[in-house]
């Protein structure tokens, strides 16, 4: 990915290193003593110190420390030294946002927009630093610009007018795309479809985001006209995902699941329950059928991640052109066993093939006999009713299996496993521990994977860093197998539970930057736990759903959860720190990853 290196050539730029002999940070040293008094209000002065310390290390976003003696927003004048009440960084940051809006004007879009590319360039952030809030902060106060100088700032960053280097122009380009779908302003669809032709990857997917965001139908022939020509995966995943955003209203079934909902930095993730049923809101505009046909024609065409959200698509709007496709994806797996074996194809996006072209027609073929699957099209295409619901003719050709009860289905299997001290204790049902329990669906898992599949294992309990069996995924030998469940049967449970350590290792997080690839080539992950996280880096659960969301949102993995529930009350007692329980933190993991939730 592109190093994006923001600047402005108005302002101080934020990605500098602070110098000892910086007279900003020298004010902010000074007020962190209590010994500087009190500036003129100057709310981009006070912005641009506070970025600096930010970037040197020096402030924790996340951190709940009253900062009263060091606040940047009390010491340029911004607030009375009693505006912040309990102050922190955060609140101060926001006092000082809110102070740059209210300028209104071209030079304080400009300083919102250093805020909202916070976490774009190649600096290496880890979590504490906590990009995505800071990117927020700056999307949340440009959204409430009103002046047309202050738009026109906006909107010529999104053009990709801004002065500097290429990385500079499309680390701007992002922020303000974002920055325009926030305000609202439907006048401004044009200018971020335009983005969509844009040279540079990143800058094509927050154009597709934001136009969700927006949430203006009128965006669906440019986002059409994306997937006709669209070669990136992380590209087609976010067209193929506002398109279904836009046309749900005429979707009559279940509202789409949170993992196919755009998030905002902030991590919103809505409401937890399942939705209900819903009746379509009349009959589809006919840009629904040219999208499913641009989806058919893009399968392929980038890789298995791109063609997964590809076939979601083509699920909302069945087409009877889909048929010959998806049997045309049978026929790749059928034809090129050794991409299997790459990781280039990945068993996931098969099955999902196969259930598609099983709902669309009611027959009942092994996913392994394209051969038949294009017989059947040829002899019954003239048949086939989509508006019918389909029954499977035949008895079902699989049954369930894998790891506790889910079917193990990826090519690049992760299993993630809590070994706190905790699992130790029984299970509800009082006829094993946990972790004997955890050991014998191993077992099962190893049973049932595919024998061209690769898998590894993460345990985590309370130590600073999780363990990881192999090094790299293995191949699923039978001498690989044999050799992992005697690994597992000598795993052992003690300490806390440091739940994000499990992420960071399993999915190799190398960093908090927008839009890296994490280097990981996993499809499918099943974590098993039995209570909350307790130590580590990130122990808030909605910080750890907010981190995973960004961490997936181009790996496109599906994420499963197992979720043990505790019998023993003073065990199940909610810790301060945890705003949701234990339980709906797992459910909600996987709701928002694609995958399936099972509470024990």
């Amino acid at each position: 990915m592109l190093a994006l290196l923001l600047a402005l050539a108005a302002h101080v730029s934020p990605f500098a290193a602070p110098s000892l002999h910086d007279p900003v940070v020298a004010l902010a040293n000074e007020a962190g003593r209590g010994a500087a008094a009190v500036l003129p209000s100057d709310p981009t002065k006070a912005l641009d110190a506070w970025l600096k310390l930010y970037f040197a290390g020096k402030i924790s976003i996340l951190s709940k420390e009253n900062i009263a003696s060091k606040s940047l927003a009390m010491k340029y004048g911004i607030v009375p030294k009693s505006g912040l009440g309990n102050p922190t960084w955060e609140g101060d940051l926001h006092a000082i946002l809110e102070a740059v809006a209210k300028q209104d004007d071209a030079e304080a879009a400009a300083a919102l927009l250093e805020v909202a590319a916070v976490g774009l360039t190649a600096s290496k952030l880890d979590a504490d630093a906590a990009p995505h809030h800071v990117r927020a902060a700056g999307e949340k106060w440009a959204a409430r610009l009103t002046s047309g100088p202050a738009k026109e700032e906006l909107a010529k960053a999104a053009r990709g007018e801004g002065k500097g280097d290429k990385a500079t122009v499309a680390g701007l380009q992002i922020a303000g795309v974002r920055c325009l779908a926030r305000l609202g302003d439907k006048s401004m669809r044009t200018t971020i479809e335009q983005q969509l032709a844009d040279a540079d990857e990143l800058v094509r997917v927050n154009a597709a985001e934001a136009l969700q965001t927006l949430g203006d139908e009128a965006a669906a022939m440019a986002l059409i006209g994306s997937l006709e020509r669209e070669t990136s995966d992380a590209v087609l995943i976010a067209v193929s995902r506002c398109l279904r955003s836009l046309y749900s209203q005429y979707v009559p079934t279940a509202a789409r699941p949170k993992s196919d909902t755009v998030k905002g930095d902030d991590g919103s993730t809505g409401d937890a329950q399942p939705e209900a049923p819903k009746k379509a809101a009349g009959a589809p505009p006919e840009s629904t059928r040219l999208a499913a046909r641009a989806a058919i024609g893009a399968i392929g065409r980038s890789t298995w991640r791109g063609d997964m959200a590809l076939l979601q698509l083509l699920d909302d709007w069945r087409s009877l052109e889909a048929i010959p496709a998806l049997i045309g994806v049978l026929e790749r797996f059928r034809d090129n066993p050794q991409d299997v074996q790459s990781g280039k194809l990945s068993l996931l996006l098969l099955y999902r093939a196969h259930e598609l072209l099983v709902a669309m027609t009611g027959a009942v073929i092994p996913a392994e006999a394209p051969e038949k699957w294009r017989e059947l099209w040829e002899r019954e295409k003239d048949k086939i009713d989509l508006n019918q619901k389909h029954e499977p003719k035949g008895p079902p050709t699989t049954v369930a299996s894998g790891f506790c009860g889910i079917p193990v289905q990826g090519s690049r299997v992760l299993f993630i496993l809590d070994l706190s001290g905790s699992m130790d204790f029984p299970m509800p049902d009082k006829q094993s521990t946990r972790l004997d329990f955890a050991q014998r669906e191993l077992q099962r898992a190893m049973s049932s994977i595919s024998p061209n599949a690769h898998f590894n294992l993460v345990t985590f309990n309370g130590n600073p860093k999780a363990k990881l069996w192999s090094k790299d995924m293995v191949p699923a030998t039978e001498r690989n197998r044999a050799r992992f469940l005697k690994y597992v049967e000598g795993l052992r449970a003690n300490g806390g539970t440091n739940l994000w350590s499990g992420f960071e290792q399993g999915l190799k997080v190398r960093s908090l930057v927008y839009g890296d690839r994490y280097e990981t080539n996993v499809d499918e992950v099943f974590i098993l736990s039995d209570g909350a996280p307790s130590v580590g880096d990130i122990i808030d659960p909605i910080e750890i759903l907010r981190l995973v969301h960004e961490t997936n949102r181009f790996a496109n993995m599906r994420i499963n959860t197992i979720f043990i529930t505790s019998t023993n009350p003073q065990e199940a007692q909610p810790m301060p720190w945890m705003t949701i329980s234990p339980a709906e933190l797992m459910r909600r993991l996987a709701k928002e990853n694609g995958g399936k939730f099972v509470g024990l």
